[in-house]
């Protein structure tokens, strides 16, 4: 925890956000950075969010350990199924899409 929790946190934020931004540009060193600047936020979400919330959890508002074991057991059977039925919708609108040639 060199930069702090919550610090890291927002620091995601402001690379996911610069990563979006540059999407919009034509040019390929603008493009190289915003796929950089993506690929360092990915990491930091998979890992930031959940310290933070291990750290709040037992140190600040000091719950029980099992309290933050059905957090996370809920946390990922949510995301899971959102998953899921996010994949299923994204099958039916695929599929009620017609397929084509694009004409003009």
């Amino acid at each position: 925890d060199k930069f702090g929790r919550k610090r890291s946190c927002i620091i995601y934020c402001i690379l996911y956000i610069i990563s979006c931004m540059t999407k919009h540009f034509n040019s390929y060193t603008i493009l190289l950075f915003g796929r950089i600047t993506g690929g360092i936020a990915t990491s930091m979400l998979f890992s930031c969010f959940e310290c933070w919330m291990v750290s709040e959890h037992l140190q600040r508002n000091r719950f029980s350990g099992s309290l933050l074991g059905y957090m996370f057991g809920l946390m990922y059977t949510v995301m899971y199924c959102v998953a899921i039925a996010s994949g299923l919708a994204g099958q039916a609108v695929a599929d009620a899409a017609p397929f084509g040639p694009i004409s003009e």
